[in-house]
């Protein structure tokens, strides 16, 4: 008996000793896998960390780099982090898209962005120097470095209203010349439907009325062509887009747009539209009242040289409405060296452009211009009369645009990231 239960324990010490051996292994196990997962993880991590910062390094080189368009560039491999980065620049309207993509082992990180120019020194206001002063009326400010005509600037009445500051104007002045400065940012409109409308890696969509879609700049373009009037009601569309009427395209506040490009002979923006786009136009492009179009917009109108058949038919226009806000930039670019004494740029009472203005015609300026202005000369059409080269309560203030604005390229421009784009 005693021998019988001598055999029992000894079997149930053997098990016992077998089962803590089995945890242990197991807890080893545990142990040494933990230790590899997490040295991998650190690994990945610290690979991760570097095509980061490969990424974000190269749009900090950007401006010291020449880049082609629609080529891929591929930066040979660091030889301390091994890691490979890819550089992909393209137009996008008035600005550029740049892709950046860094690659180590499998570990990949792509940052997309809109580049635009930026100056460091800002310029209120360039004035063409036409052999005319520029004649300053009523609540008018220029405040900021300011080129003007040779016959510098003197002040005006208009209606009984005289100028009412104590500066004629409110900072640094120098000489202009007799055109103004050329930017490099390529806008003309058939370019523009050439790269985009007309390129044959872009894909044509139709637009349905309650049409969603966010579209990735890594995509080909997905092209919204019409022949006849392109209406924006209950679209809601952003990204890689691009909208086209050989005709007219019009946008209602009940839309949203955000990074698209339209391209038509006429655009018209409703009343009370929020958005973020550029708009093309060789006619016309009509913002109405209380619309807000946010950083980085843009509305461009490149006038063919044309006859106009009837002379009632008004001329080529960007007009802004009273109380509406344009951040980013407005240009007119003519190559009809007739001058109407109209304005092809019209800023109206409590309008705000914050960014830039550039028309090589006339403009006239009613509102505020938070930034910068070039034009080769002013329009201020009151009281039934046209006045040359006056401004009438219009207000320049180059201080308060952001510095970190970009917009338009000019020869000692820096090119700098306006926006980060999350397609």
């Amino acid at each position: 008996m005693a021998s019988l239960l001598n055999k029992k324990l000894k079997a149930g010490a053997l098990q016992y000793t077998i089962f803590i051996a089995v945890v242990i292994a197991l807890l080893v196990f545990a142990f040494i896998s933990l230790s590899f997962v997490q040295n991998k993880l650190r690994i990945k991590a610290t690979f991760f960390q570097e095509v980061v910062t490969a990424s974000n390094q190269s749009f900090n080189r950007i401006t010291n780099i020449e880049l082609p368009y629609n080529q891929k560039i591929i930066v040979p491999k660091d030889e301390d982090t091994y890691v490979e980065t890819t550089l992909l620049k393209k137009h996008w309207g008035v600005y550029d898209v740049l892709s950046v993509t860094s690659t180590r082992d499998n570990e990949i990180f792509s940052r997309t962005a809109l580049l635009g120019g930026q100056e460091k020194k800002r310029t209120a206001l360039y004035l063409e120097d036409a052999n005319q002063p520029l004649v300053v009326v009523g609540d008018t400010r220029i405040m900021g470095k300011s080129y003007l005509p040779i016959k510098g600037v003197k002040r005006g009445s208009i209606g009984g209203k005289s100028y009412m500051g104590n500066q004629l104007i409110y900072g640094q002045v120098l000489k202009s010349s007799k055109k103004l400065p050329e930017f490099q940012n390529s806008i003309k409109y058939n370019e523009v439907i050439n790269r985009t409308v007309l390129n044959e890696n872009n894909e044509t969509i139709e637009l349905d009325e309650n049409l969603r879609l966010v579209h990735s700049f890594s995509e080909p373009t997905k092209i919204i062509r019409e022949y006849g009037t392109i209406t924006l009601n209950y679209q809601k569309l952003s990204g890689n887009i691009v909208m086209y009427s050989e005709t007219k395209i019009k946008v209602k506040s009940i839309s949203s747009l955000k990074d698209v490009i339209l391209i038509a002979p006429e655009i018209e923006i409703e009343d009370n539209v929020i958005g973020n786009f550029q708009a093309f136009a060789n006619k016309k492009i009509t913002i109405g009242k209380n619309c807000v179009l946010n950083y980085p917009s843009a509305l461009i109108l490149d006038e063919k040289i044309v006859q106009l058949v009837n002379k009632n038919e008004q001329a080529p226009q960007i007009l802004i409405d009273k109380e509406s806000q344009i951040k980013g930039m407005v240009v007119f670019i003519s190559r009809n060296e007739t001058d109407n004494y109209k304005p092809q740029i019209v800023i109206e009472e409590q309008s705000t452009v914050m960014g830039e203005v550039y028309c090589s015609k006339n403009m006239e300026l009613l509102g505020m211009v938070k930034g910068s202005v070039y034009t080769k000369g002013f329009i201020a059409s009151q009281f039934g009369s046209v006045y040359k080269n006056h401004i009438y309560n219009g207000k320049i203030i180059a201080i308060d645009l952001p510095k970190q604005y970009c917009g338009l390229t000019f020869k000692n421009s820096k090119l700098e990231v306006a926006q980060w784009l999350n397609y």
